[in-house]
Protein backbone atom coordinates (compact mmCIF):
# COMPACT_ATOMS: atom_id res chain seq x y z
CA UNK A 1 0.00 0.00 0.00
CA UNK A 2 1.34 3.43 -1.12
CA UNK A 3 1.13 6.34 1.01
CA UNK A 4 -1.29 8.66 -0.87
CA UNK A 5 -1.20 11.94 1.86
CA UNK A 6 0.67 14.83 1.30
CA UNK A 7 3.68 15.87 2.92
CA UNK A 8 4.57 18.69 5.25
CA UNK A 9 7.17 21.51 3.74
CA UNK A 10 8.99 20.07 6.57
CA UNK A 11 8.86 16.53 6.72
CA UNK A 12 12.81 15.78 5.66
CA UNK A 13 14.29 17.97 8.41
CA UNK A 14 16.05 16.35 11.21
CA UNK A 15 17.07 17.40 14.58
CA UNK A 16 20.74 18.46 13.41
CA UNK A 17 19.18 21.35 10.78
CA UNK A 18 17.30 22.39 13.55
CA UNK A 19 19.85 23.07 15.68
CA UNK A 20 21.80 24.36 13.67
CA UNK A 21 19.59 27.22 13.01
CA UNK A 22 18.22 27.97 16.69
CA UNK A 23 21.59 27.06 18.16
CA UNK A 24 22.67 30.39 16.37
CA UNK A 25 19.33 31.82 16.12
CA UNK A 26 19.61 35.70 17.10
CA UNK A 27 16.76 37.79 18.95
CA UNK A 28 14.82 39.05 16.51
CA UNK A 29 14.92 36.23 13.70
CA UNK A 30 11.92 34.43 12.64
CA UNK A 31 10.86 31.17 14.46
CA UNK A 32 8.35 28.79 13.30
CA UNK A 33 5.98 26.29 16.08
CA UNK A 34 4.93 23.41 13.92
CA UNK A 35 1.31 22.19 15.92
CA UNK A 36 0.04 18.33 14.98
CA UNK A 37 -3.34 17.47 16.58
CA UNK A 38 -6.49 15.71 15.80
CA UNK A 39 -4.63 15.27 12.39
CA UNK A 40 -4.54 19.25 11.58
CA UNK A 41 -0.76 20.71 10.35
CA UNK A 42 -0.23 24.10 11.36
CA UNK A 43 3.03 26.38 11.40
CA UNK A 44 2.71 29.47 13.04
CA UNK A 45 5.66 31.88 12.77
CA UNK A 46 6.94 33.88 15.67
CA UNK A 47 9.95 36.17 16.54
CA UNK A 48 12.66 35.32 18.70
CA UNK A 49 12.77 36.93 21.87
CA UNK A 50 15.52 35.98 23.55
CA UNK A 51 18.31 32.69 23.80
CA UNK A 52 20.31 30.79 26.84
CA UNK A 53 22.87 28.96 25.29
CA UNK A 54 23.85 27.53 28.00
CA UNK A 55 20.48 25.83 29.07
CA UNK A 56 20.28 25.22 25.63
CA UNK A 57 16.94 26.88 25.37
CA UNK A 58 15.03 29.78 22.27
CA UNK A 59 12.36 31.49 23.67
CA UNK A 60 9.82 32.60 21.04
CA UNK A 61 7.59 35.62 21.57
CA UNK A 62 4.27 34.34 22.27
CA UNK A 63 5.23 30.81 22.07
CA UNK A 64 7.15 29.56 25.51
CA UNK A 65 10.71 28.03 25.49
CA UNK A 66 11.89 25.11 22.99
CA UNK A 67 14.90 23.40 23.46
CA UNK A 68 17.61 24.25 20.78
CA UNK A 69 19.24 20.69 20.33
CA UNK A 70 15.78 19.40 18.55
CA UNK A 71 13.29 21.99 19.07
CA UNK A 72 11.12 20.34 21.29
CA UNK A 73 8.80 22.52 23.45
CA UNK A 74 10.58 23.02 26.66
CA UNK A 75 7.06 22.51 29.32
CA UNK A 76 5.84 19.46 27.44
CA UNK A 77 8.95 17.67 25.30
CA UNK A 78 6.97 14.90 24.67
CA UNK A 79 4.11 16.89 23.16
CA UNK A 80 3.20 17.94 19.42
CA UNK A 81 4.32 21.07 19.14
CA UNK A 82 7.66 22.01 18.31
CA UNK A 83 10.35 24.25 16.36
CA UNK A 84 10.86 23.74 12.65
CA UNK A 85 13.26 25.50 10.30
CA UNK A 86 11.48 28.20 8.88
CA UNK A 87 12.56 27.21 4.93
CA UNK A 88 10.96 29.12 2.19
CA UNK A 89 8.58 26.15 2.26
CA UNK A 90 7.14 26.65 5.20
CA UNK A 91 6.51 30.00 5.09
CA UNK A 92 4.63 29.70 2.24
CA UNK A 93 2.80 26.92 3.91
CA UNK A 94 1.90 29.42 6.88
CA UNK A 95 1.03 32.04 4.31
CA UNK A 96 -1.63 29.66 2.59
CA UNK A 97 -2.99 27.64 5.52
CA UNK A 98 -2.87 30.02 8.44
CA UNK A 99 -5.21 27.96 10.17
CA UNK A 100 -4.10 24.60 9.46
CA UNK A 101 -4.62 22.00 6.80
CA UNK A 102 -6.13 18.02 7.32
CA UNK A 103 -3.80 15.33 5.71
CA UNK A 104 -0.64 15.73 5.88
CA UNK A 105 2.20 13.66 6.74
CA UNK A 106 5.15 15.19 9.08
CA UNK A 107 6.77 11.54 8.67
CA UNK A 108 7.63 9.62 5.96
CA UNK A 109 6.64 6.16 5.62
CA UNK A 110 8.85 3.27 6.62
CA UNK A 111 7.38 0.61 3.88
CA UNK A 112 6.35 -1.27 6.98
CA UNK A 113 3.75 -4.37 6.23
CA UNK A 114 0.74 -3.97 7.94
CA UNK A 115 1.30 0.11 8.53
Amino acid sequence: MQHTRSVSPCIDQTEQDIEAYYRHAEVGQVAVVRHTQGGVLQYRVYEIEGTNPSRGRVYARQAGAFYMKHGRNCFHPKGQTTFVVPTAAVLAWAKEYPQGGLGYSVYRSTGLIGR
